[in-house]
């Protein structure tokens, strides 16, 4: 090869190596995971369900949904629901126990909450064969 062609070459492979070098480096300020990179959650990819317990001003609280975001400060959870139970009536009874989306509440909110990380002590993510994960895939249609 001639001296045009040799140095055409390496400037190409520098160029390479450099977009190569580039990308690691941001990829790993990101969070150092291809789904940080690209902004979208591992979780909406995969259909993963998460129960978020988070501590509010008067108690404690459980959110179950799927985390499609997550920043340093906050979590966005997708069709956010809860647990009611009831207390039976007569004793020896059963309690009742019913699955909420906050959707559906008298008030109408969105079907996506942000919930602060501050609030949060812990997440769980749950297994396909859950309930909570079944009653989405069923009122879902997932």
């Amino acid at each position: 090869m001639d001296k045009l062609k040799k140095i055409i070459l390496i400037l190409i492979l520098v160029i390479i190596l450099i977009v190569l070098v580039v990308g690691i480096i941001a990829l790993l300020i990101k969070g150092g995971n291809v789904k940080n990179f690209f902004g979208g959650g591992l979780s909406t990819v995969n259909n993963k369900y998460f129960l978020v317990y988070v501590m509010t001003g008067g108690g404690n609280a459980s959110y179950y949904g799927q985390i499609t975001k997550e920043t340093k400060d906050y979590i966005i959870l997708k069709d956010p629901g809860y647990i009611n139970v009831q207390q039976p009536q007569k004793e020896g009874e059963r309690p009742q126990v019913t699955y909420n989306f906050m959707k559906d509440e008298f008030f109408k909110p969105v079907s996506e909450a942000k919930i602060y990380k501050q609030n949060v002590v812990f997440v769980q993510e749950l297994t396909n064969d859950s309930p909570i994960v079944n009653f989405y895939n069923q009122k879902l249609g997932k």
